[in-house]
């Protein structure tokens, strides 16, 4: 049994602050610097959102290293090398003046920010916790969203004040300064005397529940959480790269985009906090489920914007998937393969949850370019995430797998 303990909550604070000062200030605020960019540069749509998009490939090429990486060492290493990485990568785009140097850039973020943020964060909880596992996930995963909502406001009034450059050092900053010191200090991948060295870890997986990676290549649950992964991104990214320029488009101001975004932000928060709890008292598959299919009518809600009472239930609903996809899938990932070899089949998945990640932005912006308007790309966003509805109550827990291959072998026996 896991203790759940000071310690344990501890580093539970500390992740919610790491996703506050990381995913919060940086990619959660990429809308916000979507036009000035634009502006600047001069690039078309589908041009900047590849620029942007780069590293969302560079995060799913190393996934399934960074979660090798994670079942042999210990996290805070991983971490760290992360969050040294994304410094840099932002430092990178502040001081980029043409588009390879940006291309560049994008792709060290996407490096760091997989090893820094959703793998190492879950398998560390997951060592942590056992029944309050949904709980701390969901405070965790909030740092990101309550730092969407506050630094997509700040990052608008820098960018006002003092230009897009200056504002990416102000997302870089806090990096080395609050966020490195913390995860050295507190952050452990497992309680002390579970494990404290490679030899130590390799003996205690055996003992951990869960499918090897060779049945579990076997099973239909991985290659439907792998599919849900690539469209619940390519869905939430399409969306939210392009998001204050859909509404200036459709009539609003920029202003009053971005304060609706943060609202988003805001929502995402209770996403968060209360998908988590559910899960815990029914099953991450039956609230993930129930997500996607909440998260269709935020798509459809979406495409009447122009109706500021539409746009009120797109910003309600799709705050609340969005928090609650981020917190119950790698908990359905869980369900489905225990906890095992979860680092490094977390991170091969996650590969096509970050292509859809790079994929999502760079289609919405080719439909644009090409028909002038979003309308298209938000049709099919609706109809990806009932498909992702129909997945996911197809996945199987991984205690039903293990019967079915034991059924399976005692027949061929």
């Amino acid at each position: 049994m896991r203790k759940e303990g000071s310690r344990a909550w501890t580093i539970v604070a500390v992740f919610f602050v790491s996703w506050f000062l990381i995913w919060g200030a940086g990619p959660n605020t990429g809308s916000a610097f979507y036009p000035p960019l634009l502006k600047y540069f001069g690039w078309s749509r589908a041009k900047l959102s590849t620029g942007f998009s780069v590293g969302a490939f560079s995060a799913g090429l190393v996934g399934p290293l960074v979660g090798w990486l994670l079942d042999r060492i210990d996290a805070r290493k991983v971490m760290v090398t992360g969050v040294a990485l994304t410094f840099l990568g932002y430092i990178g785009i502040a001081e980029s003046h043409s588009f390879t140097p940006f291309l560049l850039s994008n792709l060290t973020i996407g490096v760091g920010l997989c090893a820094c943020t959703g793998i190492p964060c879950s398998l560390v909880i997951a060592n942590w916790f056992k029944d309050r596992r949904g709980l701390a996930m969901g405070i965790s995963l909030a740092g990101a969203s309550i730092g969407g909502a506050v630094m997509i406001v700040v990052m608008s009034y820098v960018i006002t004040a003092e230009g897009w450059r200056f504002a990416y050092f102000v997302i870089a900053a806090p990096m080395v300064a609050i966020v490195i010191p913390l995860i050295v200090a507190f952050v452990r991948t497992r309680p002390t005397g579970e494990t404290t060295v490679l030899e130590g870890a390799q003996q205690a997986a055996v003992a951990l529940p869960g499918l090897e990676v060779r049945q579990a290549f076997t099973t239909r649950s991985l290659y439907l959480v792998t599919l849900i992964q690539f469209l619940g991104a390519s869905i939430w990214a399409g969306i939210g790269q392009h998001f204050i320029a859909y509404l200036i488009g459709i009539g609003y101001s920029s202003a009053f985009s971005a304060h609706m975004l943060s609202i988003v932000f805001l929502v995402t928060t209770a996403g968060s906090l209360l998908s988590g709890p559910l899960a815990d008292k029914f099953t991450a598959r039956q609230a993930l489920g129930a997500t996607w299919i909440i998260g269709s009518v935020a798509m459809l809600a979406l495409l009447g914007a122009r109706h500021l009472d539409a746009l009120a239930v797109h910003v309600v609903l799709s705050g609340f998937v969005i928090g609650a996809t981020g917190v119950l899938t790698p908990l359905l990932i869980l369900d489905s393969i225990g906890i095992k070899n979860y680092g490094y089949l977390f991170g091969l998945s996650a590969v096509f949850g970050t292509l859809g990640f790079a994929a999502g932005p760079i289609l919405t912006g080719l439909i644009f370019d090409v028909t002038h308007s979003y309308s298209l790309a938000l049709w099919i966003f609706v109809v990806a995430s009932a498909v992702c509805a129909i997945a996911v109550y197809s996945c199987r827990p991984y205690e039903r797998e293990q019967e079915r291959m034991s059924a399976a072998t005692t027949a061929a026996a």
